[in-house]
């Protein structure tokens, strides 16, 4: 299959060449953009993806020109009523093909029962979503959303408007830690009293991962656009290849004096030189292993503060900021930068890392349109 294609997708298909190499095509003169893996694209729109047991997704790509993918399920509920997703979202800057690719999206979401289009979100939130809007002089870090500057104003211009504003904010590891040493260590004696703070290891997620599998879906069902998602694709998102990159030394396992697990915080280094393009020995982000490839990343290291769950129980008891505190300190001499990434503007933890002295900022953008 080739050139232009827009319609329902058969997941017994072969993506379009043209679905593939667009990316390519726009970004080609971008070394800030950390590439797609081929294989990892194919495989999410074969009949090996779960996904496709309760959801319809919907594919259109002009040749040279734009992509988009729609999606519908029965569990995408959004101020409770049934929403559309589009993601996998690459475009020249061409309003005239995006209106064309748009407006059949659309249609087919309204005909699904749909009442607003929400994206980028790529299948569901646990995958990559949001569009970098500023700061495009920084590169990206993996896992997040890079785009080039038109996509805010194409969306602009399709009707689309942001429905919430995300930031990442990064500050020298010296200053956060110093702010630790006079808040957190004084009052750490009664955060004991309470909780004890754990490594979180490869070895314990993985070998807890049903466990990890529905505290995560009790503890993120309350995220905007959230949707649950089965085990196998949560074994597949979140498993070995996810577990092998998070920092052990930094992560942070929380659990009552009876051991129930009350939370947990993952750092990852910022593996991005590794994985680059325009690195000649680039190593696939599926293959990425802490212990193997921390040591080869240069200074200054980056520390991505990056995946947070709190049971609702403890929330009350500022279990969040005790643990950006723990992994503070336990970054320290392991990295240069800490990065607390992909925050929404209006959530809670800004506040924290407001109190760190941001010295940058990147912000991304979640969009929807009515239908």
């Amino acid at each position: 299959m080739n050139n232009n294609y827009m319609g329902e997708w058969n997941n017994s298909q072969s993506l379009p060449e043209a679905f593939i190499q667009l990316p390519y095509q726009i970004y080609q003169h971008d070394n800030h953009w950390l590439g797609e893996d081929e294989n990892s694209l194919r495989a999410q729109f074969s009949a090996a993806n779960t996904w496709f047991n309760d959801g319809k997704a919907w594919l259109g790509v002009i040749e040279n020109q734009a992509r988009v993918v729609g999606f519908v399920s029965d569990k995408q509920i959004v101020d409770e009523q049934k929403a559309a997703f589009f993601g996998f979202w690459e475009s020249t800057d061409n309003l005239e093909a995006n209106q064309t690719l748009f407006r059949a999206l659309s249609a087919w979401a309204k005909e699904n029962g749909a009442t607003h289009l929400y994206g980028p979100i790529n299948f569901s939130t646990f995958s990559a979503n949001r569009i970098r809007v500023d700061a495009f002089e920084y590169g990206a870090f993996l896992g997040e959303p890079w785009s080039p500057p038109y996509y805010s104003n194409l969306l602009n211009a399709l009707g689309y408007e942001e429905r919430y504003r995300y930031l990442s904010t990064f500050s020298p590891l010296d200053e956060i830690y110093e702010f630790v040493q006079n808040i957190y260590l004084p009052i750490k004696p009664f955060v004991e009293q309470k909780f004890v703070f754990e490594a979180m290891t490869p070895e314990f997620w993985l070998e807890n991962l049903p466990t990890m599998y529905s505290f995560v879906n009790n503890v993120f069902r309350e995220n905007f656009a959230y949707t649950p998602i089965d085990y196998p694709t949560f074994e597949r998102l979140c498993g070995a290849n996810f577990a092998n990159k998070f920092c052990p030394k930094s992560s942070i396992l929380a659990k009552t004096l009876e051991g129930d697990i009350a939370g947990f915080f993952l750092v990852y280094p910022d593996y991005s030189e590794l994985v680059s393009p325009q690195n000649p020995h680039a190593i696939n982000p599926n293959d990425i292993r802490y212990e193997l490839h921390y040591p080869m990343l240069q200074q200054p290291r980056i520390a991505l503060a990056k995946t947070v769950g709190v049971a609702k129980p403890y929330r009350a008891f500022n279990l969040f900021t005790s643990m950006s505190c723990e992994l503070t300190m336990r970054c320290k001499g392991l990295y240069d930068t800490m990065c607390a990434p992909l925050m929404r503007s209006d959530n809670p933890s800004v506040s924290f890392a407001a109190k760190y002295g941001k010295s940058r900022l990147h912000h991304y953008a979640l969009y929807q349109g009515t239908l």
